[in-house]
């Protein structure tokens, strides 16, 4: 059968004059292409889009099969992937009696080496009753830039592949926020009434207005110390184990588990994160100790962890396919890395300088990455098709974290590295003063 084809721009019009509509969502350039198909087959092709092959007996009898794009077609289930290419099938005149194969360019941005190319790209069609985009099963061909597949679907069809310089973007952008939350220096009640107790308390080391920031005070009749980190990582701060520690407040919120209070033998750590402040209460019979706050290994790795889990859980949130059952939650996901060996590649100690620190963040990152993507849900395994399509963009990040991360501008080298600081309450004589009156 011969088959017309006609293709054209914004005004193009359906049988009868009618514009072709389409759900709201991204807009687009308008285009269409008609063919004649019937029992025979047939053949549509839009210059640049997709090509339908109808097989004979395909179709009930003569119509036109078009192909078209027009006003908004149905918003990308994702900000990493682009609907910009979607087109809707129509057919008027017949109906489908069988399948027709649908074949899209697709272009994949380039990936890394233990990439699974072949899913780096996958056929999705928008479900209008469920209002959603649902994949099928499709052939990807890496080598002739195509995807295809036996569709018997009159809707919108587009294929989706990873928009990577939108999700590096997205990932640089929020480490920068998460580096750049601050916190002014902590004030503590009852500061006056603890300099007239006879307390004293003076840092060792460290000048003041650096990041790690504190006051001293009295609060109903016990000591309080205040330490704060102004921005930046995560900074261990040790102290003695017979204080109490409130809950850190403000700043960054590191994963479920991470910042809970370690302790060993006589002294107790916990890790406080940028722009936020902790309450350390010493006992009125033992006011005296020594706190240090410096930059670690562990907060580094703590940091990454946290940065991991929401990165990935931002690249896969939306995609078709990528939620299944038994799909395990971030807590049960950082649970699981934990429990593993994994992260014992990571064996770095608390840096001495700017250089140690950088190449330490360099490291928590590429292994915390790593480690977070070997025990990251993969839903395909149950029958979705999601979770092939999701692991690339997850090994595009773990590939590429060291990279990304030091090539983010604007991060202040003080907020990657302090020097230590110690700060020592010294014990009041007599201790009554400290005792409510």
């Amino acid at each position: 059968m011969v088959v017309a084809v006609v293709a054209c721009v914004a005004g193009c019009t359906g049988a009868g004059g009618s514009t072709v509509a389409a759900p709201a969502g991204a807009r687009v350039d308008e285009a269409v292409a008609v063919g004649a198909v019937g029992e025979s087959g047939g053949r549509v092709s839009v210059p640049g889009g997709p090509m339908v092959d109808v097989p004979a007996g395909s179709v009930s009898g003569s119509g036109e099969l078009v192909v078209t794009r027009a006003g908004r077609v149905p918003a990308a289930p994702s900000p990493y992937l682009s609907v910009l290419g979607a087109y809707r099938l129509e057919l008027r005149g017949a109906r489908l009696t069988g399948p027709v194969r649908l074949t899209f360019p697709v272009l994949v941005q380039p990936l890394p080496e233990r990439a699974d190319d072949a899913a780096a790209a996958v056929l999705g069609r928008f479900d209008e009753t469920a209002g959603r985009w649902k994949l099928v099963a499709a052939e990807h061909d890496p080598g002739k830039h195509t995807i295809s597949a036996e569709v018997s679907q009159l809707t919108w069809w587009n294929a989706f592949s990873w928009d990577f310089a939108a999700l590096r973007n997205a990932v640089a952008d929020d480490y920068r926020r998460s580096l750049a939350v601050s916190a002014p220096t902590p004030v503590c009640p009852g500061e006056q009434a603890a300099r007239q107790s006879g307390i004293r308390v003076v840092a060792l080391s460290g000048a003041a207005g650096e990041r790690v920031r504190w006051c001293y005070g009295v609060d109903a009749g016990v000591p309080v110390l205040k330490v704060t980190n102004a921005r930046g990582y995560p900074v261990t701060v040790r102290f003695p184990g017979a204080w109490r520690s409130g809950e850190p407040a403000g700043g960054v919120e590191l994963a479920p588990g991470l910042s809970d209070v370690r302790r060993s033998g006589s002294s107790a750590s916990l890790l406080l994160t940028g722009g936020a402040t902790v309450d350390l209460r010493p006992t009125v019979l033992e006011p005296g100790g020594e706190v240090t706050a410096r930059p670690s290994a562990d907060g580094f790795l703590a940091m990454a962890l946290t940065f991991g889990l929401k990165a990935f859980g931002s690249a896969t949130q939306g995609v078709p396919g990528a939620a299944g059952p038994g799909k395990r939650s971030p807590e049960e996901v950082l649970e699981a890395v934990r429990e593993g060996d994994c992260l014992d590649d990571y064996d770095e100690g608390d840096p001495a300088d700017l250089d140690a620190a950088v190449e330490s963040v360099l490291e928590a990152h590429e292994t915390a990455f790593g480690c977070l993507q070997k025990v990251w849900p993969e839903p395909d395994r149950a029958g979705g098709r999601g979770g092939r399509f999701t692991g690339v963009a997850l090994t595009w990040l773990t590939a590429g974290i060291p990279v990304l991360i030091d090539g983010v501008t604007g991060v202040a080298d003080e907020a990657v590295f302090t020097p230590v600081q110690t700060i020592r309450v010294q014990a009041v004589e007599p201790r009554s003063a400290l005792l409510p009156q």
